[in-house]
């Protein structure tokens, strides 16, 4: 999930978490008696509403679509929750009427992960593709020692491995979020 939407998820939830918490806290207080023993004995539907949904047969049906959409859009929403910004393959053929070749993502970051893995000091390397096999970014973690100059690394990883795979893949632009984490230590971030 990128930051928009990642900052839009936690605003909703807090939203909905601060609206639940503030009509569990009315509900408690009317029940305990707080607002008067008078309404903490009163049904929860008055007799204004219970005349008019008799009144009507529409209301309980729309109060059911009503739930029914409210709990698929919950259902929705837990759904992306889980959803992965990964792509499976490439497509390389700008021109799909002259064929189609395809490339495993993950034949891609096996490769990247190997030539970056090989550079002095680092460590591990994470790597993966996400977006679209039309506009692909790319995501890489470099885990590195202290021993590492991380100067070098930078610049080979951005200067070297980074505009190959860019070569390889035939692309202009391949946009890609580089994090360079020392082992034991803090993270650094470059985006390209």
């Amino acid at each position: 999930m990128d930051r928009h939407g990642a900052r839009l998820n936690r605003f909703a939830l807090a939203l909905l978490g601060v609206v639940l918490l503030v009509l569990g806290g009315l509900g408690l207080a009317l029940g305990s008696g707080v607002f008067g023993s008078g309404r903490s004995r009163a049904p929860v539907l008055t007799q204004g509403t219970r005349t008019f949904a008799s009144g009507h047969g529409w209301f309980w049906w729309a109060v059911a679509v009503a739930a029914v959409v409210a709990g698929l859009l919950g259902l929705w929403w837990l759904l992306v929750q889980g959803r992965r910004d990964r792509v499976p393959e490439l497509s390389m053929e700008p021109e799909p009427e002259r064929g189609t070749t395809r490339l495993t993502a993950k034949a891609v970051t096996d490769a990247l992960s190997d030539e970056i893995a090989a550079y002095p000091g680092v460590r591990g390397v994470g790597a993966r593709i996400g977006g679209s096999s039309r506009r692909p970014r790319l995501f890489l973690t470099v885990a590195y020692a202290r021993d590492a100059d991380l100067a070098a690394l930078r610049r080979r990883v951005t200067g070297e491995a980074i505009v190959r795979l860019r070569s390889a893949l035939e692309r202009e632009r391949l946009p890609a979020v580089v994090r360079l984490r020392l082992v034991g230590g803090e993270e650094t971030r470059t985006v390209l």
